[in-house]
């Protein structure tokens, strides 16, 4: 996992559970804080399974 959140290749794919569009930042799961550490696991996934898609 990337040191910070703005360098996941999993950041241009949406996430509509915490309401972030492609190329934001996740939210907490009660949408009040950005997580800066992270991006949520779903998300990742989301990446692969489009990224396995496309190849």
């Amino acid at each position: 996992m990337p040191d910070h959140p703005t360098q996941s290749p999993a950041l241009p794919v949406a996430r509509p559970s915490c309401g972030s569009a492609p190329g934001q930042l996740c939210t907490s799961h009660g949408g009040t804080r950005t997580r800066r550490h992270d991006v949520h696991q779903t998300r990742t996934a989301a990446h692969r399974a489009q990224t396995r898609s496309t190849q």
